[in-house]
């Protein structure tokens, strides 16, 4: 491989791995208990909607495992998008595309909008 390719594909792959690093170093370290016992709701779903304008995505739950709720639950995951293409994230917003599987660790009521972020334990399944 020649100069111009390995360089930006380690450029890329450095970047990857630094903001991967500083969404985890922006969280409060907690255990996998502590997480579990701040949460309101835990769920296992699938992505309904890819990001929004709102930031506020659809799942569809196929387990709770902590608290009740309806089967289609909105979360706020803190990324948006808008039909222009222009949107916003946080280092601990959700990245959340349709038909991914995720399990959810949600503050507030599941019949509302949940409140989640990274560093409440929310994770690509």
């Amino acid at each position: 491989m020649t100069k111009r390719v390995v360089l930006p594909i380690f450029a890329l792959a450095t970047s990857a791995l630094v903001f991967a690093a500083t969404a985890r170093a922006s969280c409060l370290p907690a255990t996998a208990g502590e997480q579990r016992a701040r949460a309101d709701v835990i769920f296992d779903g699938v992505a309904l909607d890819g990001p929004t304008a709102t930031g506020v995505q659809r799942f569809k739950v196929t387990q709770y495992r902590k608290g009740r709720g309806p089967a289609i639950v909105r979360v706020q995951t803190g990324t948006t998008r808008r039909a222009d293409g222009t949107g916003s994230t946080t280092s601990v917003a959700l990245f959340v595309k349709r038909g991914e599987r995720w399990r959810i660790f949600g503050h507030g009521s599941a019949r509302k909008i949940l409140q989640t972020s990274i560093c409440d334990g929310s994770r690509r399944r």
